[in-house]
């Protein structure tokens, strides 16, 4: 009797499904952003989420960690490096093909340094999900994270994130019906094959200006 190996959706392809980033992108970034506050303030909770999501459509992922940066444009067009390095680190995710998912990059500018609380952050890089990483990030990964949560409301949050994740990022909610649309996050986002979706305001083109002109500074690690 011959044994037939069943191979998983997930090893048929070189990357993850355009149908899939845009489900697990679109509910990690509204769940987490509704139920925490603002997602800028629990990346690890937001990487965390998307390893659920994935994991919903049978893609394996893990949590990593280690220094990060990307750019942001200030309102007065300077570019700098934002992210975390030196005795910080950031957390983002790795997938089975190699891609690095990072859905924080893009909302830093909800925050100002603390080191120059007078820089007025406009833009940053877009939402990243490729295997292709370009110049205006930085990722030096130095393991894998676990998620270890010790405050109770923290603990209910996430669980909360954790059972709508599971609810919403399944195979039978992805946008696969003749005629149907993809809907991501109204946020730029880098994706396989280096294609970019801009947001309805046109922030990436703002971006990719800025950087063009005035060039990328050199990396802070």
């Amino acid at each position: 009797m011959n044994e037939t190996k069943t191979q998983k959706p997930s090893e048929t392809f070189e990357h993850t499904p355009m149908a899939v980033i845009a489900n697990v992108s679109r509910v990690v970034t509204k769940v987490v952003d509704r139920i925490s506050g603002d997602r800028n303030e629990v990346p690890l909770m937001v990487a965390a989420a998307v390893v659920e999501g994935l994991k919903g459509h049978g893609i394996e992922s893990r949590v990593m960690y280690g220094p990060a940066a990307w750019l942001e444009v200030l309102e007065n067009s300077g570019v700098i490096w934002t992210g975390c390095w030196g005795e910080s680190f950031h957390f983002w995710v790795a997938t089975q093909f190699g891609e690095v998912v990072d859905l924080n990059t893009f909302v830093s500018v909800r925050k100002r340094s603390h080191q120059n609380p007078d820089w007025k952050p406009q833009y940053a890089a877009p939402l990243l999900w490729s295997r292709e990483v370009p110049r205006f990030y930085r990722y030096q990964p130095e393991g894998i994270a676990e998620l270890e949560l010790t405050s109770e409301d923290d603990q209910k949050k996430f669980d909360k994130v954790l059972a709508e994740i599971r609810e919403k990022c399944r195979p039978e909610n992805l946008a696969t019906a003749p005629g149907s649309e993809e809907e991501f996050p109204n946020e730029p986002m880098l994706c396989p094959g280096r294609r970019v979706l801009d947001d309805s305001h046109k922030n990436f083109r703002q971006f990719d200006r800025a950087i063009s002109v005035q060039g990328i500074p050199d990396s802070p690690f």
